[in-house]
This record gives structure tokens, C-alpha cells and sequence, in this order.
């Protein structure tokens, strides 16, 4: 043991020259290794390489998915289709502008059609007053009103209106003509002129 103490303190107190470098023996002389030292050799991590660039029109961002990029979806709107159309009139009697003889009652008519809901109200009225006219139910969005009246020789008009259970309203109005009020009258006839008496001449004595 002390030996080899001895001999390990002798090769720490060795001068650095005389040192064992890479394993040569203390006193011969080392050999010059080719080349650059170890430690300023060029490592493979540190050598430069390309990084890798994006493609034109491409972001290194995340692109948002098409549901977060677009905006909040419009509220549902009603299609025309199912939006409530109001009731119409139809099959009117007498026709619009029409004429109808004098000398009897005239028979004024319509056939009502509720198209969104179904019919609850209708009325008739004649020259502006109303006709107290008749309803028959042909079912719940076919309805018929009608009403006769004296009428005299002229014009005249009827109104129609018509509501459902929905709100909705409609209605027509019209003139007629009853009589065949564009003839002329007959002219009169004019009395003959007096035939000319012939002036008597004067007698000579």
C-alpha cells in the first residue's frame, strides 16, 4: 500500500509537461494528431439546415374550422309558402260594369273562399247601405252570400267584405247598371207650320 501511494502522489507532482496525455508514457513524446482538436471539431447538431418554408397563401397558424369562422346564423324566417293568405271574393253576380232588365228585384250574390283560415264574418252592402244580406255555409272556407233588392233604373253599386278567424280580411267592390239607361230619348215631335194665307190685293174703284 505504500508503494503504490508513493507512486500516484510521484505522477501528481509531476510537472504538466511530463503529465500522461491520451495514455503516453511519462517522458516520450506524444504524437500530433491530424487535423483540427477534438474539441473544435464541427458537431452534426450545430451544422446548419434548411428549415422548411411555408407554401404562398399558407399561415404556420392553425386555420379556424369553418364552423368558428362563420358568423351567427340568421333567425329563421317564414317562407312565402306558409305565410296566412287572406280570403278572397269570386263568382260575383251581377258582373262588374254588367246590366240587368229592369221591372225586377235584382239578385246581387258572391261565393267567399277563406285560403289561410277558415271564413268567420262577411257582409253586403248596396249603394253604401248595408243589404242585411243571406249566408249559407258550405262549409268553413266556403261561404255564398246574396241579397235581392228593387232597384231603380241607373247605377248602382255593392261592396263586399270578408274576414277569417285568422285576422286576414278581403273584400271587391263593383257597379252594375240596371235598365237600358244609355238609350235616348225619343225626340218629340215638332208641330207643322201654318201654311201662308195668301195676302189679299187691294181692290181698285
Amino acid at each position: 500500500m505504500f508503494v503504490l501511494g508513493a507512486a500516484l502522489g510521484g505522477a501528481s507532482c509531476a510537472p504538466a509537461n511530463e503529465r500522461p496525455v491520451r495514455g503516453a508514457v511519462p517522458g516520450a513524446d506524444a504524437q500530433a494528431t491530424a487535423g483540427a482538436p477534438p474539441t473544435l471539431a464541427a458537431s452534426d447538431a450545430l451544422r446548419f439546415r434548411s428549415i422548411a418554408t411555408p407554401s404562398p397563401g399558407t399561415s404556420s397558424e392553425a386555420s379556424p374550422s369553418p364552423a368558428a369562422s362563420a358568423g351567427p346564423s340568421p333567425s329563421a324566417v317564414a317562407s312565402p309558402s306558409t305565410l296566412a293568405m287572406p280570403p278572397i271574393v269570386r263568382t260575383i253576380a251581377p258582373a262588374a260594369n254588367g246590366r240587368v232588365p229592369e221591372g225586377a228585384p235584382v239578385t246581387i250574390s258572391a261565393v267567399l273562399v277563406g285560403r289561410g283560415a277558415d271564413l268567420a264574418s262577411a257582409s253586403l252592402a248596396v249603394n253604401g247601405a248595408d243589404s242585411g244580406a243571406q249566408i249559407d255555409k258550405r262549409n268553413p272556407r266556403e261561404w255564398s252570400i246574396h241579397t235581392s233588392q228593387a232597384l231603380t233604373v241607373g247605377s248602382h253599386s255593392a261592396r263586399l267584405l270578408v274576414r277569417d278567424t285568422s285576422g286576414g280580411t278581403g273584400g271587391f267592390t263593383w257597379q252594375f247598371t240596371v235598365g237600358d239607361s244609355d238609350a235616348s230619348p225619343a225626340p218629340a215631335a215638332k208641330p207643322a207650320p201654318a201654311s201662308a194665307s195668301p195676302v189679299p190685293k187691294p181692290r181698285t174703284p
